[in-house]
């Protein structure tokens, strides 16, 4: 996972910077803002229950972490549009209808990835405001159960299309670097089979806290 992150910085930081020959001069995006931001968050997110119709199982996941990476580009001074990707890994309680399910019900876990398009607004030096809109897609994969490792059901990944909003206060150390504690809540549109089940979307709120590089 960690890895996962050090890659996207690297190459994040690498793009921008291969575009100019010779010294690096400082640069002012829109309104004295830098053009391009990185950042990583950790996050604690809350636990949902997803009943998928397509393995006849319920996914009843408690709360995990999720750690997070962020790119992004100043569109006007205090917005940006981004791309985010987050990994985690959260424990469930996992139950199958299935007829010959090595899990009728069981502890286990899974990978629960997220990879995001979003607007940010807020910023400068100091204590301000922050706010978020964002959009894309939760993963699902890598079902096992915690006793002895085995696979379960769907062993292929599943991504729902996922949108929500978010807010939440940073602190501007100066124009390019920020740290910032911030809430966000999404909807997941995963299609909830049976009909003894909620149609309503699952429901993620996860809370992180994070920093910001400007450049």
């Amino acid at each position: 996972m960690i890895r996962r992150i050090a890659a996207l910085l690297a190459v994040a930081c690498a793009l921008p910077a291969g575009a100019q020959i010779g010294p690096r001069l400082p640069q002012q995006g829109r309104g004295g803002a830098p053009p391009y931001w990185v950042g990583v968050s950790y996050g604690y997110v809350s636990g949902v229950a997803i009943n998928d119709g397509a393995s006849q199982s319920t996914w009843d996941f408690g709360y995990s972490s999720q750690l997070q990476a962020t790119i992004e580009k100043t569109v006007q001074s205090g917005i940006t549009l981004g791309a985010s990707a987050g990994f985690a890994t959260a424990p469930l309680t996992y139950t199958s209808a299935s007829p010959g399910s090595a899990c009728a019900r069981c502890e286990a876990k899974a990978d629960v990835n997220q990879y995001m398009a979003f607007v940010r607004g807020g910023g400068g030096v100091g204590f301000h405001g922050l706010y978020s809109l964002e959009a894309g897609a939760t993963e699902f994969s890598n079902f096992r159960a915690n006793a002895d490792g085995t696979k379960l059901p769907p062993t292929s990944a599943k991504y729902d299309f996922s949108f929500g909003f978010g807010g939440g206060l940073g602190f501007g150390f100066s124009a390019t670097s920020e740290v910032y504690v911030a809430e966000q809540f999404d909807l997941i549109l995963h299609s909830q089979g049976g009909g003894s089940t909620s149609n309503a979307a699952p429901r993620v709120n996860t809370f992180r806290a994070g920093v910001r590089i400007g450049f």
